[in-house]
């Protein structure tokens, strides 16, 4: 597996399970634009300091699943609160 499939299926998977966590647990969504800005910067700051730490004495192991993967779940998710958001100010939510 080449690095580049690794990293799709790595994004793949962070996309499937975020998509899982907000169809399982609905009553995490922030209801409010501004809790869900605040966590998208929040989601943006920890993917800034995965390069960072993978830099590091960490195993390669370590860093991609226990820092990296909650982290792209974590962005995937306040993504789609994002499009949430968005729908219902244009009305077009169900």
């Amino acid at each position: 597996m080449t690095n580049g499939m690794f990293v799709l299926a790595l994004a793949v998977g962070a996309g499937l399970l975020a998509t899982w966590i907000h169809t399982r647990f609905p009553g995490l969504t922030p209801e409010r634009l501004g809790t869900v800005l605040l966590h998208t910067g929040a989601a943006m700051v920890v993917l800034r300091v995965v390069p960072v730490v993978m830099e590091s004495e960490l195993s390669p192991y370590v860093t991609l699943f226990a820092i990296a993967l909650p982290g792209f779940v974590y962005a995937m998710l306040t993504a789609i609160w994002l499009m949430r958001q968005a729908q219902t100010a244009l009305g077009l939510q169900r």
